[in-house]
């Protein structure tokens, strides 16, 4: 994969920060040798900006060495210009945890908090004001704060991805296993079906001139094995479509069961109000539904109950869990595409866990 610079305006806004060392280069009141300070400044836009935008190209010991850079020039600035140069560690909330990949336990975090207790203690040789002092700590704590919200969502980022893995893994093994079953069957069904209709059929070709009577035997046992093995392929057929919203339910109380969840279900006779489509249907949203719960709420119980109403079917879906916050994330849509092929009407809210009410119109429930 080729490497670019990050180019995105998010990352460049980065760059502002370095107004405030090259305008202080005019500034009359610093402290320590003008000279210095202007050498300082142009290593610390190169390192900065080097650090900022190339960091794709970078080796890691190299991006590490120009953050240590980062730092020691943040405190020459808090010591010849002001403590408010610590700004630029505001960078570091992002860089951290998402260019550097690190956390808490990191060097790279280690060295971020002893730049910010050299800071203050810079701050508190140098300006003797204390406003510097506390303005310091209210930045150093914003800044650890974002910082903090940055590990937990890389987590979080980090524990879905390993679950989609395990779940792509889960439906890889269910297809394959289902794929060798399907195989299975029609090997076991037509592998000895074939051969006796060849034997057969070639004895009544044999017997049909010599001993017509035996052939119309051999004729009417290859009738009889076609119809049975008619009826047996139809068999094989059936088992591969869509489990009715009764059978469903029993296998997702299995499912919750084995995730350890609680599970109550109530009105499951209303569903034959459904033609087998529409039985299907509704039961692809249970078990979408149940996934999500398992997936996403933390719950332990989920209630769920299907009663008739006088405008159609309710179906009413109850967990214990955290909720959402969006009421239109991306593990609902499927729910919803299914819902709107029902004509029904999907309310999502938060009550005590996530709480999802699905409508079908009795148009649709005949």
């Amino acid at each position: 994969m080729i490497k670019k610079l990050d180019l995105h305006y998010l990352n460049l806004s980065s760059l502002l920060y370095l107004l405030f060392p090259i305008l202080n280069l005019w500034n009359p009141y610093i402290l320590g040798r003008h000279d210095v300070l202007v050498v300082v400044t142009c290593l610390f836009v190169i390192v900065y900006t080097t650090l900022v935008v190339c960091h794709p190209l970078l080796s890691y010991g190299l991006m590490y060495t120009l953050l240590v850079l980062q730092y020691a020039g943040v405190i020459y600035f808090v010591y010849a210009l002001n403590p408010m140069n610590a700004l630029f560690l505001f960078y570091s909330a992002f860089a951290i945890p998402y260019v550097f990949k690190a956390n808490v336990w990191s060097k790279e975090y280690v060295t971020f908090i002893t730049t910010m207790v050299l800071c203050i203690i810079v701050s508190l040789i140098y300006y003797p004001d204390y406003y510097y002092t506390i303005a310091l700590l209210i930045f150093f704590t914003v800044i650890n704060l974002m910082m903090f919200a940055n590990f937990k969502k890389i987590e979080q980022a980090h524990y879905q991805h390993e679950i989609e893995a395990k779940n792509k893994q889960l439906n890889f093994l269910i297809a394959e296993q289902e794929r060798n079953r399907i195989g299975q069957d029609l090997h076991d069904t037509l592998g000895h079906v074939f051969a006796a209709l060849s034997l057969k059929s070639e004895l009544a070709l044999k017997l049909i001139d010599t001993k017509p009577d035996r052939a119309k035997t051999e004729i009417q046992s290859l009738n009889d094995i076609s119809k049975e093995t008619l009826n047996q392929i139809r068999a094989i057929i059936n088992d591969l479509k869509i489990p009715s919203f009764a059978e469903e339910v029993a296998s997702v109380e299995t499912l919750l069961k084995d995730a350890n969840l609680e599970f109550h279900f109530e009105g499951v006779q209303f569903a034959y109000a459904l033609n087998p489509a529409k039985q299907g249907l509704l039961a692809m949203v249970l078990r979408e539904a149940m996934n999500n719960i398992i997936k996403h709420a933390y719950a332990t119980t989920v209630h769920v109950a299907l009663s008739e109403t006088t405008d159609g079917l309710r179906l009413d879906i109850q967990d214990n869990g955290c909720g959402i916050r969006d009421k239109s994330p991306i593990h609902l849509q499927s729910i919803q595409a299914r819902v709107e092929v029902l004509k029904g009407q999907l309310h999502i809210e938060n009550n005590e866990g996530l709480h999802i009410q699905i409508l079908i119109p009795r148009s649709v429930a005949l």
